[in-house]
């Protein structure tokens, strides 16, 4: 996409913001019980768009990744200035694949009928898909597919033969998450597949209709088209609701078999709903009407599902979270986890790390466990950059009052840390997938979870919060774990470049906060032993200036552009802007009115910023009766002219060494 020019930039910000509150909308004050508790403040109308390659707006909500990557692109900029991470030329730009070369779907008759592989072939791309797709797909056996698997290829039953559309499609994702280079034929089976779909089942909801849009959303978010997979959720969320699959009653009055399908059906719809209006910021389309803590075919991934749901609807759809809200989803947390192998079973997810005597990785158990990791990130990540935020702000102003990477007394450090030290164990749990060589080469469930606990680890180090995780050693294996699928899928491709800039960021972070703490340390080592190092320093300054005959002073060649002078303690800014001044809420002067979040505190007891105590890995500081949250309420700001406007950026356009 060219140049935008600035009149379209202009009416694109006017398009992007509404600042004004919708006139009938009502007007909520806090009962003199929840003045005691938490404060608040009016929360700005705002909808934040991006384009797509067809120039078209899409919206883009609070809980997306490209949100809390906006976050820290602007934390960022304000402790260090202008780096490659904070000028990224394409940090306008949003990852969207479409394949190129290709006959579009709907042209797939015109090649005739795709051809069936051999059993032996298909056997190992339906175990493949099932070894991919594990808790996140549980639509089918294994065994039903196997056995069935003959006589559709044969074409000698017309009940198999009517499945054309789920085997094609299954063989799709197979070959397009298969460790070797199959995606010419993934295509070619996802095509027909497609078409052969709105051929018998777009029009008239039934089981197969919700199953064939729930295997093109899956395959179409391994091939980096978000967009589009969004698009095909909503035909099996649609198609779920016309037969009344989202009500357990309704599903009751079946048989025990049509009644398993119908339940296992629904859980695929949520889990594929709350990953992308999560992971893209969008209303769910879903609602739970079932006890997901009911004792009875208990699901793990049901009951996940939920505490997602929660997360959504009351923290990012209201726009702010309170510590009532956290200590409330946080119950769930503990109770899920607390149950959680007893329903890996009803999810087919079998409790060991690795399957088949350790020839292959438990993928299953990979995505439930990150998944979890991910609901405590959403939930706590307002507390993380509210913290960072602060922690900036009162550096820029006052670098001794940090020095010792501590801020000034922050409320509910658990909340902080609890989000961090999910960002490292989600890294910690996924290093696990080095242990096997064929692993599938797409699985974008798990690159989003490690693009988002990157940006979580990342973020910390400009709260000197990498003094108490190891968020260095935790950032280079995230990398590591992305460069393992970049070859072939784009978004990992995308994401990898991201967190290399953010690394060079927070080593240059780093960098400037050692040598300020030096600087600091070499004043009291003076006091003792004299310095040196500043004579030679005022002797060479004396020596590298010469008296012009006019009386100007004339710099030697090598006092030029490039030399940095020495560095003034007295005077450090991280940001390394002058005219950085503190404001309320952690804003500043040069960015009034553009904080993320705005923090509004009343008294009460607060967490101890000791350091030396790090909390308890298992976050049992929920459990201590002492560890009183201190009522807090954060509000979503409004990005204002900071939250640009992105566009569809296709993979060729760019490239990753």
């Amino acid at each position: 996409m060219g140049d935008t020019s600035e009149v379209e930039l202009a009416i694109e910000r006017l398009m992007n913001v509404d600042r004004d509150p919708a006139p009938d909308a009502p007007h909520i004050s806090p009962s003199p019980h929840e003045s005691d508790r938490s404060s608040a403040a009016p929360v700005p109308h705002l909808s934040r768009l991006i384009r797509d390659a067809k120039g078209k707006f899409m919206f883009i909500g609070d809980s997306a990744n490209l949100s809390l990557l906006q976050n820290i692109r602007r934390l960022v900029e304000t402790s260090i200035g202008t780096c490659t991470f904070v000028v990224d030329p394409l940090r306008y730009l949003m990852v969207e694949d479409t394949p190129v070369g290709h006959p579009h779907w709907l042209d797939a008759q015109m090649q005739g009928t795709a051809f069936k592989p051999s059993l032996y072939h298909a056997t190992l791309l339906v175990r493949q898909y099932m070894l991919a797709t594990n808790c996140v797909l549980d639509l089918f056996d294994e065994a039903e597919l196997l056995e069935q698997l003959p006589q559709w290829l044969d074409g000698t039953s017309d009940a198999a033969e009517s499945l054309s559309s789920m085997y094609y499609l299954i063989l799709a994702i197979g070959a397009q998450t298969s460790p070797e280079d199959k995606d010419e034929l993934a295509e070619s089976y996802f095509n027909y597949g497609r078409y052969l779909t709105a051929r018998r089942y777009m029009e008239d909801p039934s089981i197969l209709t919700i199953q064939a849009y729930a295997l093109i959303t899956m395959f179409m978010l391994g091939a980096a088209r978000r967009n589009a997979a969004f698009m095909n959720l909503g035909i099996a969320v649609r198609a779920a609701y016309a037969l009344g699959i989202h009500k357990r009653q309704v599903s009751d009055l079946f048989t025990v078999n049509e009644r398993r399908t119908r339940e296992r059906l629904w859980k695929v719809i949520r889990v594929l709903d709350l990953f992308m209006s999560a992971s893209l910021g969008r209303p769910p389309s879903t609602s739970e009407t079932r006890d997901t803590t009911s004792t009875e075919n208990y699901s793990a991934s049901a009951s996940l599902c939920a505490i997602f749901e929660n997360i959504l609807t009351e923290v990012y759809s209201k726009r702010m979270v309170s510590t009532d809200v956290v200590e409330s989803i946080s119950e769930q947390h503990r109770n899920w986890a607390a149950r959680l192998h007893e329903g890996l079973g009803i999810d087919g997810i079998k409790p060991t790390d690795d399957l088949l005597s350790g020839q292959q990785p438990n993928i299953g158990l990979y995505h439930i466990k990150e998944a979890y990791y991910w609901t405590i990130i959403l939930l706590t990540r307002p507390f993380l950059i509210e913290y960072v935020s602060c922690h900036v702000a009162t550096l820029a102003s006052n670098p001794s009052e940090c020095s010792d990477g501590l801020s000034a007394a922050v409320s509910n450090q658990t909340l902080v840390d609890a989000c961090v030290n999910s960002g490292v164990r989600t890294v910690e749990l996924l290093c696990g997938l080095d242990a096997f060589d064929n692993i599938p080469k797409r699985l974008p469930f798990v690159i989003n979870s490690i693009f988002v606990s990157a940006l979580v680890i990342g973020v910390a180090f400009f709260g000197d919060l990498d003094r108490t995780f190891p968020l260095k050693r935790s950032l280079r294996n995230a990398q590591k774990l992305l460069r393992r699928f970049c070859r072939y899928d784009a978004q990992a491709k995308r994401n990898l470049m991201i967190i290399e800039y953010l690394e060079e960021s927070c080593n240059t972070y780093i960098e400037r906060r050692d040598r300020h703490k030096m600087e600091g340390h070499s004043r009291v080592i003076e006091g003792i032993f004299g310095n040196i190092h500043r004579l030679e320093m005022e002797h060479i300054q004396q020596d590298s200036t010469a008296v012009m005959p006019n009386g100007k002073q004339q710099l030697r060649a090598n006092d030029q552009v490039g030399h940095e002078p020495p560095l003034d303690s007295g005077n450090f800014q991280i940001s390394g802007i002058d005219t950085m001044q503190p404001l309320d809420n952690g804003q500043s002067k040069g960015n009034e009115g553009h904080s993320s979040w705005h923090v509004a505190q009343t008294l009460g007891a607060g967490f101890s910023n000791d350091r030396n105590h790090p909390l308890p890995n298992d976050l049992q500081a929920y459990h201590d009766p002492a560890a009183v949250f201190s009522p807090q309420t954060l509000w979503f700001d409004s990005y204002e002219d900071n939250m640009p406007l992105f566009s569809t950026l296709h993979t060729g356009q760019f490239r990753h060494s």
